[in-house]
């Protein structure tokens, strides 16, 4: 018996056959049951079509409010003019008619790959080729197959948009890569791609060997001490892929303003300011735990990344928060550490992936499945965890996104209002509305579209809650007053 398969000559060992008769094309049911591949074939490409549709029509009322707006907010009158607005709507448009685009031949695709048996296919073609292979062998090669093909399934997408949306909404060729590059980049990725799919598939052959329960704890517990890793590591020594970090002493780098939040939170970790290789989203976060606790400040966060006008040469000139402003953003930071917010985070999300993967362990087994694909009962077991993925756990999928980023939104607000009662309101919101006037955004965002394509609030909503609270606390101010 060979131990190592990958390692083995794949032209030496018994010879294979694919046995069993496929139910190919077929698109007539024996019987109305689930146990009936075909039937059941049905039923996962009527899942795929709703599931996209309804992301579909949150998509079209996206596009719908960007199309009716011609304004700016009144809110951001002062900070955005009519030409940046048309611009960040140019921005939306384009990004929203792709995500059409990508929901519609995501669809096309993912019926076209059960009816036509495409995966079938691949698997035998693999089995040809290969015929005295181990069959941890033959997942490789079908896994670098498999992934080659959805790497090609992008192409239209692509085309989509570099032959036809950038041109129409007037994308600068100089700020985006070119159509060649692209394709370029893709061939790489196949390439790249490789070198995760052959022990990544080797590996989950071994623990597909598990029963569910011990598959489902073992992933689950791998999964989350590799978290708990990342976070202590970050919390030690940051991310150190965004830029170097120089911690911030307190007499000399910090301004007033910064040290009355650090004291007024009493943070008791370390300060940190990162020299950002590349211009990237302005932010700070409070990362790690216990005595691993750090604050990241992103330099392009302060007003001209802290340097002096005469000498700053690079980057958007004017662009960061003065230093009121920073303080208050890292109060709101401070808040979310202050709140448990992070923690949390990972508790909903540990609990969801747990949920998720004792579903899939469960359905990753289900032979019928396998069977509405194309395949007999010789399948590569490698190939379960994308028709479980992509079949059959779609509709949990937007349940779970549904709560978390509800969850995490109510984060958001929660940390917003913390501040207002710590008296950084008008300083929060006058950040916010700085981080928007140097890269605008389309302000306008659609309440149920944003319920699942966006993590965190608008900034005009977040703008709106804080000048409420402020208006109620005002007003709880003025009846306490007058009621003495």
């Amino acid at each position: 018996m060979n131990t190592f398969a990958l390692y083995q000559d794949p032209l030496r060992g018994e010879r294979l056959e694919i046995s069993g008769n496929p139910i190919g094309m077929s698109v007539l049911p024996r019987k109305i049951s689930f146990s009936d591949p075909i039937f059941l074939r049905h039923v996962l490409c009527l899942m795929i079509v709703v599931h996209n549709g309804f992301h579909l029509f949150l998509c079209c009322r996206q596009l719908r409010l960007c199309k009716r707006t011609s304004v700016p907010p009144k809110q951001m009158e002062a900070t955005m003019s009519q030409e940046a607005f048309q611009a960040s709507k140019d921005k939306q448009l384009h990004a929203s008619y792709l995500e059409i685009f990508n929901l519609a031949i995501d669809t096309l695709y993912s019926c076209l790959d059960l009816y036509l048996c495409t995966l079938a296919y691949l698997w035998k073609s693999t089995v040809g080729w290969y015929r005295y292979a181990d069959r941890t062998w033959l997942n490789v090669t079908f896994m670098t197959l498999f992934s080659t093909y959805l790497i090609v399934r992008k192409l239209p997408s692509l085309f989509y948009e570099k032959l036809f949306l950038d041109p129409r909404y007037h994308v600068d060729p100089e700020n985006t890569p070119p159509l060649l590059g692209l394709i370029c980049a893709l061939v790489f990725v196949v390439v790249f791609l490789q070198v995760a799919v052959i022990p990544l598939t080797a590996f989950f052959m071994v623990i597909h060997g598990l029963t569910k329960w011990y598959f489902t704890l073992f992933v689950w517990l791998i999964l989350v001490a590799l978290s708990i890793l990342v976070l202590v590591f970050i919390g030690l020594f940051g991310v150190p892929c965004l830029g170097k970090s120089r911690r911030m002493n307190n007499e000399t780098d910090m301004d007033d303003n910064l040290k009355a939040v650090l004291a007024d939170f009493k943070f008791p970790g370390r300060v940190y300011m990162v020299h950002t290789f590349h211009v990237g989203r302005p932010t700070a976060w409070v990362m790690g735990c216990c005595c691993c606790l750090r604050l990241d400040i992103h330099d392009n966060l302060k007003f001209n990344r802290g340097f002096a006008s005469d000498d700053f040469d690079w980057g958007q000139m004017g662009a960061g928060l003065n230093d009121e402003q920073l303080a208050a953003f890292v109060a709101h930071q401070l808040a979310h550490w202050r709140l448990w917010h992070v923690a949390k985070g990972l508790a909903l999300i540990y609990l969801h992936l747990l949920i998720y993967l004792l579903l899939f362990g469960i359905c990753n087994r289900w032979v019928t499945l396998f069977e509405a694909a194309g395949f007999t009962t010789f399948y590569p077991s490698s190939v379960g965890f994308w028709l479980v993925y992509k079949y059959l756990m779609p509709i949990y999928h937007d349940i779970s996104t549904w709560i978390i980023y509800f969850c995490i939104r109510h984060f958001e607000f929660a940390a917003d209002a913390y501040v207002n009662r710590r008296g950084y309101g008008p300083p929060m919101r006058a950040a916010l509305l700085k981080l928007f006037a140097d890269d605008y955004e389309f302000p306008y965002v659609d309440r149920c579209y944003l319920m699942w394509h966006r993590l965190r609030p608008s900034i005009l909503q977040r703008i709106d809650n804080l000048q409420r609270i402020d208006n109620l606390q005002r007003l709880d101010a003025t009846s306490g007053v007058s009621t003495v």
